[in-house]
């Protein structure tokens, strides 16, 4: 079930490292979590930014790498 986005939220950029991840996992992974919305998600240099209603917090950000590519 995906958190609610309170009307006042002051949304914000966060960033994860590249490392094997694309747009479409951590895409993924934002719509679980909050739902269907426009994240923005982009490369910018070794990491990707995205614009979330909050910041990810250490627990849901190990959920995310853990969602990595297998090593080719």
């Amino acid at each position: 079930m995906s958190e609610s986005v309170s009307a006042n939220a002051v949304w914000q950029y966060d960033y994860i490292d590249h490392y094997r991840l694309d747009e479409n996992i951590i895409g993924g992974f934002l719509d679980r979590k909050w739902g269907h919305y426009k994240y923005y998600v982009r490369r910018k240099g070794d990491e990707f930014r995205f614009w979330v209603p909050r910041a990810l917090d250490k627990d849901e950000k190990n959920k995310l790498i853990e969602l990595r590519k297998p090593k080719a």
